[in-house]
């Protein structure tokens, strides 16, 4: 199995929920002409949290 496989089935197995960045997709660029946009910054929470905080939000 490989590691992304393995990092998704704990994400499952514990019930958590990606929250979404607001503003913009990509969290890192090499900051060239023709940039290269990566997201690299995942944020997990609990259905708990989001029913107790509904409007969480993830600004990078």
């Amino acid at each position: 199995l490989n590691d992304m496989f393995i990092f998704n089935e704990i994400i499952g197995h514990l019930g958590l929920l990606e929250l979404p960045i607001k503003g913009r997709s990509y969290t890192w660029s090499n900051m060239q002409d023709s940039p290269l946009l990566e997201q690299l910054d995942w944020f997990f929470t609990s259905v708990d949290w989001i029913s107790d905080y509904p409007m969480t939000e993830v600004i990078p």
